[in-house]
């Protein structure tokens, strides 16, 4: 309890509203479950679970003395990070159940869908800058600015991945050479580079907008 309330005091005023509106985000979810009888769309809990992964290791990480903390272990924790930081603007594709959405229920869907989009991409963009934080200590604010923009690509390819390919972050440990394999073929994909590309550069200029209204 006490490890939560530190992460959480990290960046209090923050967190705070973050909280609020995933309180606000299940609750559209229970409203939705009471009108139709269904859980349908309850599988964004888990997907904003995901999400939530990596801004809890990028807080993690901040409230570390990292001048105490071997690189490597920063390291290792940061490939972890990485791993799951596509989780978070994953949501955004989750845009395409609205398909399957009946009349009568389709604003409340597009607002459910939206809201989570929205805290999945806000859990990504506080990450974003938490790493970015992190990385100007270790390798300065020249090479941090310049590997950004990359890690947003790579967040490409881990939607593409996920969204397209059907896999998730532990297929890294439980499914590795089907995954390899497969990571092999977006390389020589136009089709997959462009997808990759098309997210990387939005969740780019996301991350942007955001510095600078900072």
């Amino acid at each position: 309890m006490n490890i939560v309330l530190k992460l959480f005091n990290q960046n209090k005023k923050t967190n705070q509203l973050l909280l609020l509106y995933s309180i606000y985000c299940l609750s559209l979810l229970l409203v939705r479950a009471k009108l139709t009888n269904s859980i349908y769309l309850f599988f964004l809990i888990w997907n904003l679970f995901l999400a939530l992964i990596p801004y809890v290791i990028s807080s993690h990480l901040l409230t570390l003395d990292l001048k105490k903390v071997s690189k490597l272990k920063v390291l290792g924790i940061s490939a972890i990070w990485l791993a799951f930081m596509p989780n978070a603007f994953y949501i955004i594709t989750d845009l395409v159940h609205l398909a399957k959405s009946d009349g009568h229920i389709f604003w409340l869907d597009l607002i459910i869908l939206s809201s989570y989009a929205l805290i999945g991409f806000a859990f990504g963009i506080f990450s974003l800058f938490d790493f970015q934080k992190i990385a100007k200590q270790f390798i300065g604010i020249k090479y941090t600015n310049f590997i950004i923009p990359i890690i947003c690509f790579l967040c490409g390819i881990g939607i593409y991945i996920g969204r397209i390919l059907r896999y998730n972050s532990w297929d890294i440990i439980s499914n590795p050479i089907d995954l390899a394999f497969d990571l092999f073929q977006i390389i020589i994909s136009i089709k997959s580079i462009l997808f990759s590309i098309h997210f990387g550069v939005f969740i780019y200029f996301s991350f942007l907008i955001k510095k600078n209204l900072t």
